[in-house]
């Protein structure tokens, strides 16, 4: 089990890559547990905190199994938030399952993970997987050639029950209830989909509608044409507005907060460390093999080893200046640069060109399906070409790349660097008319190098990056600045009259949500959401400590669920409402103009407007060239008798006086098949988030995380 942690580490990533684990960020912070409150209430089922910390804990335990004891904040946040995810995913779905009858049975799990050779599947009823899952090829394949090695595959899984690896069991145990989630979802879907089709009814409705083409001619009044002036709004007027569209003025619960930054920044002493740092490891670097190079930066270096090839003119001209005139080896620095002290020397010098033209041909493995299959059509693809085969044709027909499939593959020019890796490499390390391949994460590619530049000497380097950051004492220091402002700011009023004292201007924050994860510039503060939300309107939190920064907030507004009151929103009202205004009284001109007008020519001249076009306008789209977002202008225009002067109607922004010149129906005698592929697509693609979010929706969810462990 030499292998066992590079397995771990393929493994990890691809896990909440192909089952999906949110990633909403919603950090643990410092608990302030209250074992009787219920974290939440799903589908009629409640969730003390024990049930959640252990859901959290079996999180924690793979996490550190792939990843470490020490859990950093990013993860810290993936495994809160997955947490929830899965308590809502368990509750919601399981019970749908059940209903239906949905199970992934051993067979068919051991087909699904190991593939059907490795499994010795073939059983009736039994689907057929003839590659192993995602997950597992990916635990089992050499990054650096892509081979899939099955021996290995099958060692580990062997090797699983031996009590030595019982930690990797309970590893691989949590990997196969994923597969197997993710499986049974995917039945779940599929069933839901397969009950989903248009009726012949609405694939002729929406054909009739669609297919519907209308022109015609129109005069419009601006409601701005209206002064402020000529209008009466009265205060019964606002309420009475206010009242009948109260539902525009609903209110979530919210909370509006003031902050101050107390920033933590490296001191003279901690800049003059990191350098000492930087000269002390200097020699170690130099005496690094060619061979070990890679590994050692990407160990001891803030930043990993860039195999990017730079040519002269590419080079930062400090590195140009300095390096390239030191013999292959030898080490330049240390030397400042990005709030970093650094070290540099080139790894391998090479002739490459600076830029190369290429066609390719994609053999996607989402459109495939199975990794296998891709390298068999590249590699059959490849022979034809070999054999004189036209390579534009094809790209036209078999690739996955839809931004130049249809010119051949055609790629243009471009600079190395540009494309990924392996892609890069393969044009850049061969030569004009070399037929290559490569594999990158999208697929197989089949490249023909088409051109190159000049090739030019390009410097391959490695460098090594230590940043400069706060020491603990520094970091101390600033959090002591932080508890003598929190100790005389103990309201709002003291709040802003000790932010003017140490100059700092505080940053407002309005209208917090209670589902909010986030704040603009402070990433995933929840816990000062969290306060934000038990405290009382007027309080002063305590220290929060988010990244390099320490925070201090308060509290300024409080808003709670319902409709906001008619003072917070009068000036919205008094804008609808004039609005409303204006355009009754255009409606009432337009109308007396329009009982003696014979025409639209006839009623323009009288008002002194301009006859205006609408061509081919669509029911499907109710934007119009020259008129805007009009939808009731539309749909009256779709069914107006032709050549009928009709009107004034009152739009969104402007009354108008139309007559349809010109109306094309659709076809009734039509073929509707492709209609009817187009709504069922429509269906298919909309089943996997609307069936799910419907679930949701009648989970009647209430979440309690907040008040649980951030209440005070």
């Amino acid at each position: 089990m030499a292998t066992l942690e590079n397995i771990r580490r393929r493994a990890g990533i691809l896990v909440m890559v192909v089952i999906g684990l949110a990633m909403l960020g919603f950090v643990l912070g410092d608990f302030n547990i209250r074992p009787s409150n219920k974290v939440a209430e799903i589908n009629g089922t409640t969730y003390g905190v024990e049930e959640y910390r252990a859901e959290q804990q079996t999180l924690i335990n793979f996490y550190e199994m792939n990843y470490g004891q020490n859990l950093d904040q990013q993860l810290e946040q993936q495994i809160e938030d997955e947490t929830w995810r899965r308590l809502v995913r368990n509750s919601v779905m399981d019970e749908s399952y059940n209903r239906t009858g949905i199970m992934v049975s051993t067979d068919e799990l051991k087909a699904m993970v190991a593939g059907d050779q490795a499994a010795g599947m073939g059983a009736p009823g039994v689907a057929a997987f003839s590659e192993p899952h995602p997950i597992v090829r990916q635990m089992f394949t050499n990054p650096e050639t892509g081979e899939f090695n099955r021996f290995i595959m099958i060692n580990y899984f062997n090797s699983l029950d031996q009590e030595q690896f019982a930690q990797e069991k309970a590893r691989w145990l949590f990997i196969e209830n994923e597969i197997v989630e993710e499986r049974k979802n995917q039945k779940y879907i599929t069933l839901i989909s397969k009950g989903l089709r248009p009726s012949q009814l609405e694939v002729r409705d929406h054909h009739m509608a669609t297919g519907k083409r209308v022109d015609f001619s129109y005069v419009a009044r601006n409601f701005t044409s209206v002064p402020d002036e000529e209008i009466t709004v009265s205060e019964a007027d606002l309420k009475a507005y206010y009242k009948e569209h109260i539902e525009l003025y609903a209110s979530e619960e919210s909370r509006t907060i003031e902050y101050v930054v107390f920033e933590v920044v490296p001191s003279e002493a901690d800049d003059a460390n990191a350098e000492l740092w930087t000269v002390q490891t200097k020699s170690e670097f130099a005496r690094t093999s060619e061979q070990n190079l890679v590994s050692y930066v990407n160990g001891i270096s803030d930043e990993p080893f860039d195999p990017t090839y730079y040519s002269t003119d590419e080079l930062d001209p400090l590195l140009r200046d300095s390096l390239l005139t030191l013999p292959v080896g030898e080490v330049f620095g240390p030397y400042f640069e990005d709030n970093a002290y650094k070290l540099s020397r080139v790894k391998e010098l090479q002739m490459r060109p600076d830029s190369v033209r290429a066609r390719h041909i994609l053999i996607g493995y989402a459109e495939i399906g199975d990794m296998r299959r891709a390298e068999e059509i590249a590699d059959s693809l490849m022979t034809v070409i070999e054999n004189g085969g036209n390579f534009n044709a094809l790209a036209m027909e078999y690739s996955s790349d839809e931004s130049n499939r249809a010119i051949g593959g055609d790629l243009g020019w471009f600079e190395e660097g540009v494309m990924e890796t392996p892609f890069n490499n393969a044009c850049f390390s061969n030569e004009t008319g070399d037929l290559v391949k490569a594999e990158t994460r999208f697929g197989v590619h089949i490249i023909r190098i088409e051109n190159q530049s000049r090739p030019v000497e390009k410097a391959q380097v490695a460098t090594i990056v230590h940043t400069v950051i706060p020491t603990n004492q520094t970091d101390q220091e600033y959090y002591n600045r932080a508890v003598k402002f929190r100790g005389k700011a103990t309201n709002v009023e003291k709040f802003e009259e000790q932010a003017k004292e140490y100059g700092l201007d505080p940053r407002i924050v309005p209208n917090i949500t209670k589902d909010q994860r986030t704040i603009p510039g402070l990433g995933s503060p929840v816990n000062m959401i969290g306060w934000a939300f038990s405290a009382e309107q007027g309080d002063v939190s305590s220290i929060f400590e988010v990244e390099d920064q320490y925070i201090v907030a308060a509290l300024t507004e409080v808003k709670e669920d319902g409709y906001s009151a008619f003072e917070d929103v009068r000036s919205e009202v008094e804008l609808a409402v004039k609005k409303r205004k204006k355009g009754e009284a255009i409606f009432a001109a337009m109308q007396e103009d329009l009982q003696n007008a014979s025409d639209l020519a006839a009623f323009a001249r009288a008002r002194g407007l301009e006859i205006s076009e609408a061509s081919q306008v669509q029911f499907a789209n109710t934007f119009v060239s020259g008129i805007g977002m009009e939808p009731f202008i539309v749909g009256a225009a779709m069914t107006l008798p032709v050549e009928t002067l009709a009107g004034p109607y009152i739009g969104e922004n402007s009354v108008f006086v139309l007559s349809v010149t010109n109306r094309d129906e659709a076809d009734p005698d039509a073929n509707l098949d492709a209609v009817e592929n187009r709504l069922n697509f429509s269906l298919q693609s909309r089943t996997t988030y609307e069936a799910y979010n419907a679930m949701l929706e009648a989970a009647n969810i209430v979440d309690n995380r907040l008040k649980v462990f951030y209440g005070r």
